[in-house]
Formats: structure tokens, sequence, C-alpha cells
């Protein structure tokens, strides 16, 4: 079957596939004849051939109407998603909790005023850095995963959008800054209050304060998403310098502060550290992260050159579970790209990953065929994780992106439908990797858009859709691709998700 809709470039094949021939087809269509290139199987019986396979059909035809007007849509699917719902929700508690702060403790002791503020700084730091853990991330997975597939599709719905998770982690970390913000006015005001008694101890406690905030306040002016996305090697970079700078001058004054309180309390020093709340949670801070530091290994790894836009690496001292990535990186201190795994099939442990053309250092990666590579952290799960909570699904996927839906699909009995857009898929990934696809999924969609006309990602999925009745639509895709389908389906009606690029 060929659906070509209105775009002559885009090829879609349908057959379990191991050796291609290319064969060109002429196709009487509304607009005149027009030629395509389409891979069929040496096999006559699967062969495409003749325009009773080609179906026309307008987008207008088939899709329904978004729901509500273009405000309400952009409220709902824009402004308030779920990762700044998520966000809003922490943000505001912080908020609340500041404004009861300042109006109850106004005329209380001052020196608890102080600590408090810096116990709660100090807490949402925390917060921030727990919920980014590789092994706090992975449980939440599991848990939203346990909800079982006879429960209500609104309730499933809600956790399967647990990948939203980032929302905490900004929430936590810019609410962390506010209050950072209060107890340096604090200090400082405190600091005047005892100007005559100025000592270079409580001077140096204010440069640290001052250093300190500075710092603190960078690191989510770059986290800015124009600027994360535009700048994302600068990001990565301004976050964990930054943020290791902000730890050890948080350290620092924890120390200078400590001595303070001991010679105004006439205490042991070691006795105010110890029942300090911000030298507990600092340490805690501390390790988590130090913690993926400790796992840094240069890994053997087994380059499988698929095209020159593609290559698969192969690594094999570990097993991991489906649907988890891991990070990879050449310069361990400066940028690491995150990929989804695809676990081996045989008894091996083993997994590999896809690396597709995107960049500077995905196509260094496909020239260089490295043999070693660096891989931090323990595999985290991702969103494809949470798909096991639903009846029926469609995948939708471009490029290199089929390769974690393979990984989900293959064990799980998850009545799916697949629609894979790409360019070339055969000469770019090769025949084993499109057969895998036709093994999940004998009715696959794929869709070769080498010419560089897009499909109608949107019109075909909501087709998929209707044809399998999916519960859901999970894609795997480049970030323009991603939010045009997931804002498709859920503007009509249908559960969508995709990656969020939060980090």
């Amino acid at each position: 079957m060929v659906l070509t809709g209105d775009h002559e470039c885009n090829f879609i094949y349908k057959t379990l596939c191991s050796e291609f021939e290319t064969d060109d087809i002429e196709l009487d269509l509304r607009d005149g004849r027009k030629q395509i290139n389409a891979y069929s199987v040496d096999n006559n019986s699967h062969r495409v051939s003749g325009q009773e396979d080609v179906k026309q059909q307008s987008g207008d035809d088939i899709l329904p109407r978004k729901r509500g007007s273009s405000v309400y849509r952009w409220l709902r699917f824009t402004a308030l998603s779920y990762y700044r719902k998520l966000f809003t929700l922490v943000f505001a508690a912080n908020l609340i909790a500041a404004v009861i702060f300042l109006v109850r403790y106004s005329q209380t002791d001052f020196d608890d005023h102080i600590a408090l503020a810096q116990n709660i700084c100090a807490a949402n730091i925390f917060a921030a850095a727990l919920v980014r853990n590789e092994h706090v991330v992975n449980l939440l997975f599991l848990s939203c995963a346990w909800v079982p597939r006879s429960a209500p599709l609104w309730l499933r719905d809600h956790f399967a959008r647990v990948f939203h998770y980032g929302g905490l982690h900004s929430g936590a970390g810019v609410s962390g800054v506010v209050w950072f913000a209060i107890y340096w006015a604090l200090a400082v005001k405190d600091a005047a209050l005892h100007s005559r008694t100025n000592t270079p101890r409580l001077i140096a406690i204010l440069v640290i304060n001052s250093t300190c905030l500075v710092v603190f306040i960078i690191i989510p002016v770059v986290a800015y998403p124009r600027f994360r996305v535009r700048h994302h090697n600068y990001f990565e970079c301004f976050h964990r310098f930054l943020g290791w700078t902000a730890i050890v001058l948080f350290w620092v004054l924890l120390f200078v502060s400590t001595g303070s309180t001991a010679q105004a309390q006439g205490r042991p020093y070691a006795v105010c550290l110890y029942k300090s709340a911000v030298f507990w949670l600092l340490l805690l801070i501390t390790l988590l992260i130090v913690y993926p530091w400790t796992r840094l290994r240069k890994r053997h790894v087994r380059p499988e050159v698929l095209s020159s836009h593609a290559i698969r690496l192969h690594f094999d001292y570990a097993a991991v579970a489906l649907c988890q990535g891991i990070r990879i990186s050449t310069r361990p201190l400066l940028e690491w790209h995150s990929f989804a795994t695809i676990p081996e099939s045989s008894a091996d442990k083993g997994f590999s990953l896809i690396v597709s053309k995107a960049g500077d250092w995905t196509s260094r990666q496909i020239e260089q065929k490295p043999v070693r590579i660096w891989v931090r952290g323990a595999p985290i799960y991702g969103i494809l994780r949470i798909a096991t909570i639903f009846n029926r699904i469609v995948v939708v996927a471009t490029g290199s992106g089929i390769g974690p839906c393979l990984s989900l699909l293959s064990p799980y009995e998850i009545p799916c439908r697949i629609l894979w857009s790409t360019r070339d898929p055969i000469t770019t990934y090769g025949p084993a990797i499109v057969d895998e696809v036709y093994r999940v999924d004998p009715d696959a969609v794929v869709i070769d858009a080498r010419r560089g006309v897009r499909p109608d990602m949107v019109l075909e999925t909501y087709k998929l859709v209707k044809q399998s009745n999916a519960e859901a639509v999970f894609v795997i895709a480049n970030p323009s691709a991603t939010r045009e389908v997931v804002y498709g389906m859920r503007s009509r009606g249908i559960c969508g998700y995709g990656p969020i690029w939060d980090s």
C-alpha cells in the first residue's frame, strides 16, 4: 500500500523486508502524472504497483476541527502546560510561604529569622537536585507505570505526564534563588544594624553572600528556554560550573557564618555545625551532585556504520531496561548527549543506540567511528516507559527516534501502529532496522521524505489513531515535529505525548 497524500515526495513502505530494490512507478494523480520511487521486496506479492493502492484524501476532509478557541488552546496546551503547572505549584507555594515568613517573623528574633531563610533556601536547592537524580526519576516512572490499563483514560493521562517532572526541578531551583535573596537582604540589614561592631568575618560573610547571590541569579537566567535552545552547549557549561560554584560558596558561607554563631553563643564550633540544618542539606546536595560522576567510565563501543547519515553504537558492559537512555560524551566536563537505548535481542547483555546527523557533535561521531566513549550515571527511563499503561497506542517517530520505539514495542504486548518519517530509510538505517519496524507492526507506515517536503504528520497520525482506535499517541521526533503532532492530537481531544527538551 502506498499513501502519498498531497506530497509527491513522500513514500510509504509497507512490507516485512530484507532485500529491497527500487522501482519507478507512475501514478495518475489529480494534479497530473507524477513519478515516485518506491521500495519493495523482491517478491511479486508485495510489489507496489497501480494507482488503486493510492488514496488521495484532503486533511480538511479527515481532521476534525480543533476544540475551543485559539485563546483557549493557547492557555491549555502552551501557557498552562503540565511543566508550567508544576513549576507554578512549587513556586506559588514558596511565594506564599515567603509572604507569611516576612509578615510573621518581622518582629521576632532576628538571628532565627536569618537562619530559617537560609534553611528554606537549602531545602529548595536539595529538592531541585533530588528530582534530577536518575534513581528518583526511574522511581517516578515505575510508580506511574503501575497504573492499570483498566483505569479511566483521564486518570492515566495525568499519570502519563510524569515526564514533566522538570517543572519541579525548575520551580524548586528558582524558589531557592528567591529565598537566598531574602536571606541576603536580611544579612545585609543585620550587618547595617551592627555597623559599629563590624568584624572582618562579618565583611567576609557579606562578600560571599553577594557573590553567591549573583551566581544563583545567573543560573536560572541562562536556563531560560530561548537561550537554552539556541546556545545549549553554553547553557550546559553555565548550569554545571555555576551550580558547582554556588554550592562551594554556600559551603564557605556556612563555615564562616557558623564561626560567628559559635562565637556569639559561646558554643563549640562543631556543635553549631552539627545542629545546623543547612549543613546536612548541603551535604545531601553535594552527594547528589557527586554521585553520577562516581559512575563516570570510558566504555568500549563497537561502531556499526549505517550510512553517511547515521551510526549505531553497540555497548556490551551492561544490560539496560526497556525504554531507558544513557548519557555519552567525548568531553565529560563540557557537554553530554542523551540517547535512548535499544536492548540486545539476544541473551547476551548489551545494548545499542543510534546516532543520526543532527549537528556538529553527531556528525563527528559518524565520521570518527568512536571505539571508546564516556558514559556517566545510571540509565534513566524516558517517556516511552509510560506507554505501557495504555491499551492501544500510535508511535510517531522521525529519523533515529525509531530506535527507542522498537525497544519498547518488541517485548510488550501493546497493540500499536507505527508512523516513521525519515530520509531514505533503507540507505540511511539499513534493512535490519526497517525489518524490525515491520516485525513490530506489519502495517507500519514508513515515509521517505528525502526530497525535503515534509508530510502532513498530524493528518497521517490521526488516520492511524482512527484505524486502530488508539488511546494515545507517543512522538519521538525532532522538536518541531513533536510539538506539531502533540498539539495536533491534544487540540482534538486525543492524548499525545512527546519529549519537552527541558534540560
